[in-house]
């Protein structure tokens, strides 16, 4: 019964686990690509940086009816970008790309439209939104089955392990494919459950953390408003904001500003810090009131409770991200195996129905 539930559902599910897997490989060097396909968002900066401030107010120039609302700074070679709320009915939202030194507006481009985006929205949401991002949580649910049940259909008897993962190439197409679909799958399996559990994680979050919270920890996040201002009092200008929370995590790169949308709003400043297992998601958080630059609250993932920091781990885990170079080869290897494991899986499903029907043939009497 298990082998039949493999089998068909591996042979409905597989086509979309495929389509999924491969455009995430693709998004793991989703910067570099970016890069290629867009020349226009890499600069040459060879002055001193301009104060942020100036780099948002040219956005704002550049989108003077949408309201403003992250800031990511540049790496090396790149563009800032702001991010502004897309156009109605637009895919996302509408981002802008400055010049660090010069503060010169180099691409305004619409998300979800340019390549890479277009490809992340294919991989997340398969161009249909919230719709189409269930979906693709509930292929990974499937492939967490298929990674279990493959397991427990490989499973060798006693005394037959040393051929369990054994690839034989002088045996014909059937048995080697036979052989890729079971020993790869098996021994890549922690790899592709890694990949699908923290996938599912991500497009929903809420019963996992549910989840999660009935054995370990959680620490919620924090929510703040600014204080009323004084009467006359300005806004903290984003070099301000900035500044008020620099020294809260010594040594922390700055990666993104989220800018206050509303009149009580505050700063939120994303770091990624030294001791963090990751080099760019920033995880780290601090929240600086936009009208007095006090530090309303720190958010610190090295340190919080143990279900929490489980949670700020998915994401990483998901692009690779936690474990650097290596890890990243790893996920664009794991987006791949969906796709090797059904094809040879659809291989063998042909092929032996090839000689189901030459067999009823031999077996049907002749008139």
């Amino acid at each position: 019964m298990l082998f039949t539930l493999h089998k068909y559902a591996g042979l409905i599910a597989g086509v979309l686990l495929t389509l999924i897997g491969v455009t995430g490989s693709l998004l793991v060097f989703h910067d570099t690509l970016d890069r290629w396909l867009t020349p226009a968002v890499r600069v040459q900066s060879g002055g001193e940086p301009a104060p942020l401030a100036e780099v948002v107010d040219a956005a704002r120039r550049a989108a003077p009816e949408r309201p403003a609302q992250r800031l990511y700074l540049a790496a090396p070679g790149d563009a800032h970008t702001v991010r502004f709320a897309g156009p109605d009915g637009a895919p996302g939202p509408l981002e802008v790309s400055v010049a660090p030194d010069t503060a010169r507006v180099v691409a305004v481009r619409q998300w979800g439209v340019y390549p890479t985006s277009w490809v992340y929205r294919l991989h997340y949401t398969l161009l249909a939104g919230t719709p189409g991002k269930y979906v693709v949580g509930v292929a990974g649910l499937c492939l967490l089955f298929f990674g279990f049940s493959g397991l427990y259909l490989w499973w060798p008897r006693k005394g037959r392990w040393r051929g369990a993962l054994a690839i034989r190439t002088d045996k014909g197409a059937f048995r080697l494919n036979h052989d890729l679909h079971k020993s790869v799958g098996v021994l890549t399996l922690p790899v592709l459950m890694v990949v699908a559990f923290s996938g599912v994680a991500l497009v929903f979050p809420g019963p996992l953390a549910t989840l999660v919270g009935t054995v370990l920890p959680l620490e919620p996040r924090p929510v703040h408003r600014s204080a009323p201002p004084a009467l006359g009092a300005a806004p903290l200008t984003v070099d301000q904001a900035v500044a008020a929370g620099a020294g809260v995590f010594p040594g922390a790169t700055l990666k993104r500003v989220y800018l206050p949308t509303e009149p009580r709003s505050p700063y939120i400043l994303a770091y990624n810090q030294p001791g963090e297992a990751w080099d760019h998601y920033p995880a780290t958080r601090v929240w600086v009131d936009r009208y007095s630059g006090a530090v309303l609250d720190r958010w610190d993932p090295l340190t919080v409770a143990a279900g929490s920091k489980f949670l700020v781990w998915q994401f990483p885990l998901h692009n690779g991200d936690a474990l650097g170079l290596v890890g990243r080869w790893l996920v664009v290897a794991g987006g791949l195996l969906p796709g090797l494991l059904f094809f040879t899986g659809l291989y063998l499903w042909w092929k032996k129905r090839q000689l189901s029907r030459k067999a009823r043939r031999r077996r049907a009497p002749r008139s």
